[in-house]
Parts: structure tokens; sequence; C-alpha cells
């Protein structure tokens, strides 16, 4: 499923009964992952530059700050850790963009009294609850290797300056 309502079967659930239809708002967005994958296909570095501008916002922003800032350190051990990754969208997984908000737990500086175990076990849950593709690109960032052809260091500093140092 995609979440989003249905509107064939919503037409079947009305009933003289119904006062009101309240759709809920999920996650605000489609997932970063899709967005990092159209830069990766753009053919030149103008093209990469002007898609991240199109799809800017604070999720892609915080993901790339954490991807290619080295001052961001991740206090998580190098490599994937041991979790369970949802099979697929028919249970309904978390994306990334609702997310990146949690990221300061897991880098130096941004809870200082969170134990290593505990950070890693909150790591794992996030992992285990989001998308496959979105748990992949978090273990990129964590690891500062994201596997997008162009997307770099330098790219993303021409095109927020004042984004990583």
């Amino acid at each position: 499923t995609n979440l989003m309502i249905d509107i064939d079967d919503l037409k079947k659930r009305i009933s003289k009964k119904t006062k009101a239809i309240m759709p809920v708002h999920y996650a605000g967005a489609t997932p970063n992952i899709e967005k990092i994958l159209k830069i990766a296909k753009a053919k030149n570095k103008d093209q990469k530059k002007e898609l991240i501008l199109k799809y800017d916002c604070v999720a892609l922003r915080e993901i790339l700050r954490h991807a290619f800032d080295p001052n961001i350190k991740f206090l998580l051990p190098p490599g994937n850790p041991p979790y369970n990754s949802v099979v697929d969208d028919s249970e309904n997984p978390t994306y990334l963009y609702g997310l990146v908000r949690k990221l300061y737990l897991f880098v130096e500086g941004g809870n200082p009294n969170l134990k290593s175990a505990r950070r890693e076990y909150l790591f794992i849950e996030l992992l285990e609850s989001l998308h496959p593709s979105e748990a992949d690109l978090l273990l990129q960032v964590k690891d500062k290797k994201i596997k997008c052809r162009g997307l770099t260091y330098n790219l993303v500093k021409e095109t927020f300056p004042n984004l990583i140092t």
C-alpha cells in the first residue's frame, strides 16, 4: 500500500451514517531516496545542482549535511548492524523524511547522556522502521559513503555554501 486514500474503497464505505471524512496527513513527502536517485541519473554537474535545488527541503539538506560534513561524526560502529529489514511495502514502513530530526541522537555532541548500547539499539529500531531503500541510504550516510555517482562534497558545498563547513 502507499498509505493514500483509495477513492474506490472510500466510496464503498460512505453510508447514510457517515458524518465526515477525515484524511490523515502522513510523513509529509515522498521518500528522499527517489530524489537522490534522480540526482544520480543527471548527466552533468549543472543538472545535478538544478535537481538538488528543485528537491530542496529540510530533510534533504539534513541528509546531505550528515553525509558530507566532516565535522559530523556518527557515534556508531562502522558497517551494517544486525537488523530485520521491512520486507515489502505491505507492512507500511515509514520514511526517512519524517525521521531526520532524530539523527542528532547518533552523532557526537547530539545527546552526550545517551549510552552507546542505547544509541545502537535506537539506531537499529530506526532502521527496522524504515523502508528498505531508506534504511540503506541511512547506513550510507552513517558511514559517509553515499552511493550516488556525482553527488560529492564539492557539489553539495557549491549548491548550499552554508550547509557544510
